[in-house]
């Protein structure tokens, strides 16, 4: 499977890229081709060094990336997620995006989550894109840092929103990764319950001086 992940760049992009790189095509995005050309080589030196392959990985400028792929992955923070998906909707036809964006600002020293008119980065995403496009939430909850280093053990779920088939082929992706467990959390409307965990894990994680937390539900 062709796989784009857009702001592959930063810690889950990475992670992702790693996780998944030596089983199917990835692309690595970014607004500047000569960063996600940089991205990749340095993701198949770390592939080859793990297993038999240097992996699939490539990288290129957003557009080129959405366009050759099945699954696009977005995993840029919200300020720059409207802009992304002016640059990208000409090239969708009938892919499946992945959301990972949280809309969150700093409040304080903490942060907090800001829903959008639309009711999630998720939700809003779908309005921005073709109607042909199928818009799925997850990942948003994942320890980055743990998730690039591909031999630590992740042992963490990863809630789902979206709508048929589209969420059955992302569970499959996600259960591709080890120690991960997927979990139904509802339509692409829940996604906002799932997007605000993101900055009350951060929170509980500097309050509590502790580091890459991750949900795990018992």
């Amino acid at each position: 499977m062709r796989i784009a992940i857009l702001g592959g760049t930063g810690n889950i992009g990475k992670g992702l890229a790693l996780r998944w790189g030596s089983k199917h095509e990835i692309i690595i995005g970014s607004r500047m081709r000569s960063k996600a050309e940089r991205a990749a080589e340095e993701y198949r030196e770390v592939l080859s060094a793990v297993a038999s392959s240097r992996g699939q990985v490539r990288g290129a400028a957003n557009r080129e990336a959405a366009m050759a792929a099945e699954i696009v992955v977005i995993a840029v923070p919200y300020s720059a997620m409207r802009e992304l998906a002016d640059a990208i909707r000409p090239v969708l036809e009938d892919q499946i995006v992945i959301s990972l964006v949280v809309p969150m600002e700093r409040s304080n020293s903490y942060l907090r989550y800001r829903a959008p008119p639309d009711g999630s980065a998720a939700m809003e995403l779908k309005r921005l894109l073709p109607d042909t496009v199928r818009v799925v939430a997850a990942f948003h909850n994942l320890p980055g840092e743990k998730l690039r280093r591909i031999d630590m053990q992740l042992d963490c779920d990863v809630v789902v929103c979206g709508d048929g088939d589209a969420m059955r082929v992302v569970g499959a992706l996600i259960e591709e990764i080890d120690d991960l467990r997927v979990l139904d959390g509802g339509g692409l409307e829940d996604s906002a319950m799932v997007e605000s965990l993101t900055p009350f894990l951060i929170n509980i994680a500097k309050r509590n001086n502790l580091s890459e937390l991750g949900i795990k539900f018992v």
